[in-house]
C-alpha cells in the first residue's frame, strides 16, 4: 500500500468516524472503501459515455455497401463488386 495524506473538513471527519465506529472498522478501511466505490462509479460512467457521443451525432445515410467494402472506406483499397 501507498501512504497518502489529504485534508478534509472536520465535520466530514467526525461523520466518517461515526460511520466507521458503527460498522466496527477502521477509519482508514472506511476511506479506502469510499474511494474504491467512487472510482468504480466514475469508471463506469466514463465507459458509458463512449457510445453516447456517437448516438448524439444522429448520422443518416451513408454507403449501402459499407460492410462489403469496409477496407475501401477505411484504407482506400479497391471496391469489391
Amino acid at each position: 500500500m501507498i501512504r497518502t495524506q489529504i485534508y478534509i473538513p472536520e465535520t466530514l471527519h467526525e461523520r466518517a468516524k461515526s460511520v466507521a465506529r458503527s460498522k466496527k472498522q477502521s477509519l482508514a478501511n472506511l476511506y479506502r472503501g469510499f474511494i474504491s466505490d467512487g472510482l468504480h462509479v466514475a469508471e463506469k460512467k466514463r465507459r458509458g459515455n463512449s457510445l453516447d457521443s456517437l448516438i448524439k451525432l444522429n448520422l443518416k445515410g451513408g454507403p449501402k455497401n459499407l460492410s462489403a467494402n469496409i477496407d475501401h472506406y477505411l484504407y482506400g483499397a479497391p471496391k469489391k463488386r
